[in-house]
C-alpha cells in the first residue's frame, strides 16, 4: 500500500491527478484548486508532495499564519512584533484511483513523517491538519475517508470542516522512521 512517491508541487504526474489532465483527462480540477493549469499548486511554505501510482495526489505544507484581519501586521505596519504562528496542513489529497481511500490517507501520513525528517530534520509542533469545503465535495458525509483513517473533527464553521491527524499516528510513523526521532517528539524508545 505505501507506494507513494515523492514528488513536488510543479511535478507534471502530480499536476495531472490535481488538473484531471493527462491521463486523468475528463475529471475535472481539485475543487480547492484555485487556478487550474498553473505551474504549482501548494503555494509558499515547506512542502510534502506525494503521488500514487493508482492515482492520488497528497501534500501537506506548513506555512506562517497570517496576521489578524485589521492588525496591519501583514503587511509589518502594526509597530509591533507578534509571535509567529505556523499551522501543518495537508492541503491536497485526491485518489482518482482504486485505491481506498482511507487507506491511502493512513499510509501517506506515514510517508509524509519520514519525508519531512528527512528533508527538514524535524517535525513540526502543530498537529497536521486538513480543512474540507463540505459544500464542494459530492460525499453526504465530508470528512469520511479521514474519518475512517483516524483523524479527528476539530471544529466545523460555515462550511468548511475541520480535522486533525492524531499524533500517536505522527509518532508511530516517526519511531518506525527511527526510534531515536521519538525521544526527540517527548516519547520513549
Amino acid at each position: 500500500m505505501n507506494d507513494w512517491q515523492l514528488s513536488s508541487s510543479s511535478d507534471r504526474v502530480a499536476l495531472d491527478i490535481v488538473d484531471g489532465t493527462g491521463p486523468w483527462e475528463g475529471n475535472g480540477p481539485h475543487y480547492s484548486r484555485r487556478t487550474p493549469g498553473s505551474k504549482t499548486f501548494t503555494g509558499v511554505g515547506q512542502e510534502i508532495v506525494l503521488v500514487h501510482p493508482s492515482g492520488a495526489a497528497w501534500a501537506v505544507v506548513r506555512q506562517r499564519t497570517p496576521a489578524p484581519r485589521g492588525t496591519g501586521g501583514s503587511r509589518g505596519r502594526s509597530g509591533e512584533t507578534a509571535p509567529t504562528a505556523y499551522v501543518w496542513r495537508n492541503m491536497m489529497f485526491r485518489n482518482l484511483g482504486n485505491e481506498r481511500s482511507s487507506d491511502l490517507i493512513r499510509s501517506a501520513v506515514e510517508m509524509t513523517v519520514h519525508s519531512w525528517i528527512d528533508r527538514y530534520g524535524f517535525l513540526p509542533e502543530e498537529p497536521m491538519r486538513t480543512e474540507i469545503d463540505a459544500s464542494a465535495v459530492r460525499s453526504d458525509l465530508p470528512g469520511y475517508s479521514y474519518r475512517r483513517a483516524g483523524w479527528k473533527t476539530m471544529k466545523r464553521k460555515g462550511r468548511m470542516l475541520y480535522l486533525r491527524c492524531p499524533g500517536t499516528q505522527i509518532v508511530a510513523a516517526a519511531a518506525t522512521h527511527n526510534p531515536a526521532t521519538l525521544l526527540d517528539l517527548g516519547g520513549t524508545a
